[in-house]
């Protein structure tokens, strides 16, 4: 049901690894991964997911992501840490065999809104933002979120280690299907106010990028 969005006051820290595979190889990738991560022992506060990234820019070479996430930075960065020995070296010798390219980066939430149900769809759009500019670029998209209605979940958070272009800000938001991902915007002119004040506001900031996951 849609809904005004509501502040969360839980925060999010995460990792991703964006990889680079042959559409042929997607089926043993994945077969990978879940044979990897659902066995590793992992606490209750995090989550992993392995997602294709199926709309992108044509420089993002990545065809999926897995992002590792918790609500405590220790837990993630010791279940990050834990990533090693023998089994993990098994699994990353055998995933190197089909990628072609792999990077990594981390990140934290500044702002959350909305709901905890998980949606399957994900869009996410990232920005250059200057550091001094960092809180009035999330309080306006705080601004915006709370003038419109959102079925999923929304977010805005700042990318601390990893991408090579200066992005340091992205917005992520979840859809409960890809109609809705394609809806994504305003419905009305309120909606369409409240959409170009926060254009205006975010200052100057780029805008580097989106891409969207399933």
């Amino acid at each position: 049901m849609l809904g005004s969005a509501s502040v969360k006051a839980q925060s999010l820290f995460w990792q991703e690894k964006l990889i680079e595979v042959d559409g042929k190889d997607a089926a043993a990738v994945a077969a990978l991964v879940d044979g990897f991560y659902s066995k590793h022992p992992k606490p209750v506060n995090v989550m992993v997911e392995f997602s294709d990234i199926q709309m992108k820019g044509s420089s993002e070479k990545a065809t999926h992501v897995i992002a590792i996430s918790s609500s405590d930075s220790k837990s993630l960065a010791d279940y990050v840490s834990s990533l090693k020995g023998d089994t993990w070296n098994s699994y990353v010798s055998k995933m190197q065999v089909y990628m072609k390219s792999i990077t990594t980066s981390a990140g934290k939430d500044l702002l959350s809104f909305g709901s905890d149900t998980y949606l399957p769809i994900g869009q996410a759009w990232q920005f250059k933002v200057k550091t001094e500019d960092l809180n009035n670029f999330a309080g306006a998209f705080g601004k915006l979120i709370k003038s419109i209605k959102i079925d999923g979940f929304a977010g805005v958070g700042q990318i601390i280690h990893g991408r090579e272009n200066g992005e340091s800000v992205y917005i992520y938001v979840t859809h409960s299907d890809l109609n809705s991902a394609f809806n994504w915007g305003p419905k009305n002119e309120s909606e369409a106010a409240a959409f170009s004040l926060f254009s205006t506001a975010r200052g100057g900031a780029e805008f580097h990028g989106s891409g969207c996951t399933c």
